[in-house]
C-alpha cells in the first residue's frame, strides 16, 4: 500500500536523485534546491520549509533537522566530513513505497540535476536573480556583478 509523501520523503526523493544524479549532494545544493523546488513549483503542501535570507541566501535550520532524522532513520548517509548525503537502499526501498505525484515529481528531479551541474557561485546567482529577495543578507551579492 502506497503512501502520500511527507515534508522528509520529499527531501529524501532530493537527495536520491535520478540516474546520474544519485551521488552525494552537499548542504547547499539541498538547501537552494529544496528553496526553488518550493518557490518555482506546485510543491506539495507538506514542503513547507520557512526559509529566510542569511549569508549565503534562503536558508532554513528545519532541513538540517530533516537530515538528521533521514539520517537516524537509516534512509540517508552522511559524509564522513558530515557537508553531503546520500540516500541508502532503506531510503530507496522506501521511496518506493511512496506515491509521490508525477508532475512534481518531475519538477523535483529537474532541480536536482540543475543544481547538481552548477558550481557554487552559479547557483547562488542562479537564486539570487530569480528571487532577489533570498540575498537581502547575504555576504556573497557579487555574484550578481
Amino acid at each position: 500500500m502506497s503512501q502520500n509523501p511527507s515534508r522528509t520523503d520529499w527531501l529524501l526523493r532530493f537527495i536520491a536523485g535520478t540516474e546520474g544524479y544519485d551521488r552525494w549532494i552537499d548542504r547547499i545544493r539541498i538547501m537552494k534546491g529544496m528553496f526553488l523546488f518550493q518557490a518555482e513549483t506546485q510543491a506539495a503542501h507538506e514542503v513547507n520549509y520557512r526559509f529566510q535570507s542569511y549569508d549565503y541566501g534562503p536558508f532554513t535550520p528545519e532541513i538540517y533537522r530533516d537530515l538528521e532524522a533521514l539520517v537516524s532513520e537509516g534512509h540517508i548517509v552522511e559524509s564522513s566530513g558530515g557537508r553531503s548525503y546520500r540516500a541508502t537502499h532503506q531510503g530507496r526501498d522506501h521511496l518506493m513505497e511512496i506515491d509521490f505525484p508525477e508532475d512534481t515529481l518531475q519538477a523535483l528531479i529537474e532541480i536536482r540535476v540543475e543544481v547538481s551541474d552548477l558550481n557554487f557561485r552559479s547557483l547562488l546567482k542562479r537564486v539570487y536573480t530569480a528571487h532577489p529577495e533570498s540575498a537581502q543578507r547575504s555576504i556573497a551579492r557579487d555574484v550578481l556583478d
